[in-house]
């Protein structure tokens, strides 16, 4: 009788030690197929306490014997329960917990990489936005001073048409004497008999009647005489 009692406490832990491993397997603390099912691929919640339970009651039955002792079988499911917690569902936990904070870490880096991405486009963009702008000022620049140079241009040949001294007015007055059509002094003053002379001269000509010495004047005159 005490070797059948002896083999039935045997059995029982033997069943305790079993359900407390599947628990802890079920929650991949065993690191074997049944880790791969469940709660975040980690098992169920929890088996480790259920399994650990079921097998101190199965203890907690044979240490009572034939009697029917709910104290023993209500002890031994609380302390395999506790064993099976302990063993497997804590790891599992913390597995769980260290995996959350991991996929945490990595969505973080994912994100702030992202905003770098984004940062780096915006300054791409703001710096090419402020080169066009920049092109477009050296342009107008640009423009501005061309059609400045071409307005003295053009003013610089207007004023080459006009008398610029009394010395023009005075080669002009010896060239109209020489070709008979002023009478008066070589004194440079763009006098009415000068003004008249000129304009007797534009008229034989066919020019512009100015009544005006210019150096295009003078240099008509020249080809005439």
């Amino acid at each position: 009788m005490a070797t059948l009692f002896s083999r039935n406490r045997a059995t029982a832990a033997a069943l305790l030690a079993v359900g407390v491993g599947l628990g802890a397997c079920a929650n991949g603390s065993g690191g074997g197929g049944l880790g791969n099912v469940g709660y975040g691929g980690l098992g169920s919640p929890g088996v480790g306490t259920a399994a650990g339970a079921l097998g101190g009651a199965a203890l907690g039955r044979v240490f009572a014997g034939q009697h029917n002792n709910t104290a023993a079988i209500l002890g031994g499911a609380a302390l395999g329960g506790l064993a099976g917690n302990v063993l497997g569902d804590k790891p599992s936990e913390q597995r769980r917990a260290q995996e959350q904070q991991q996929a945490s870490a990595a969505a973080a880096d994912a994100e702030q990489q992202r905003r770098l991405d984004y940062d780096k486009q915006s300054q791409l963009q703001q710096a090419q936005t402020q080169k066009q702008i920049e092109d477009q000022r050296l342009f107008e620049e640009w423009k501005a001073q061309r059609q400045a140079n071409l307005a003295g241009q053009a003013n610089a040949e207007t004023a080459s048409t006009t008398a610029t001294s009394p010395g023009d007015v005075m080669q002009g007055q010896r060239l109209l004497t020489a070709l008979g059509y002023y009478k008066g002094p070589i004194d440079g003053k763009d006098g009415p008999a000068t003004q008249s002379a000129v304009r007797q001269f534009q008229t034989a000509q066919g020019l512009p009647i100015t009544g005006e010495v210019t150096p295009s004047l003078i240099n008509k005159m020249r080809t005439v005489l």
